[in-house]
């Protein structure tokens, strides 16, 4: 099934059909409450993994390119991975998770 529908939509669509489509987990874990028939059918495998990568400037190239380094090194802090690991009651996985994954 091809929706050219946003996921929420999408969602119900497969809902309604019966049909079955692909989704990120953090998508999943806020609808599928309100759509009983749909099941994890597959997850798990690597390559539908979607990691994110936190990028910055050199130092120097832009006003807030230190501001940046700081983020990411918050993030990538035991305290930053715990929010990340606990938002929403664990709607996002950490970076030990992902490195699971790598090759």
């Amino acid at each position: 099934m091809v929706t050219r529908a946003f996921m929420t939509a999408t969602f119900e669509r497969a809902h309604a059909e019966a049909g079955y489509f692909m989704t990120d987990s953090s998508t999943w874990v806020q609808e599928a409450a309100k759509l009983p028939k749909l099941k994890i059918l597959f997850r798990s495998d690597k390559f539908l993994i979607n990691t994110y990568h936190a990028l910055r400037q050199p130092d120097g190239a832009t006003p807030g390119a230190a501001l940046a380094a700081h983020f990411i090194d918050f993030v990538a802090s035991p305290a930053g991975q715990k929010i990340i690991r606990e938002y929403d009651g664990g709607l996002y996985n950490d970076a030990a998770y992902a490195k699971q994954y790598d090759d």
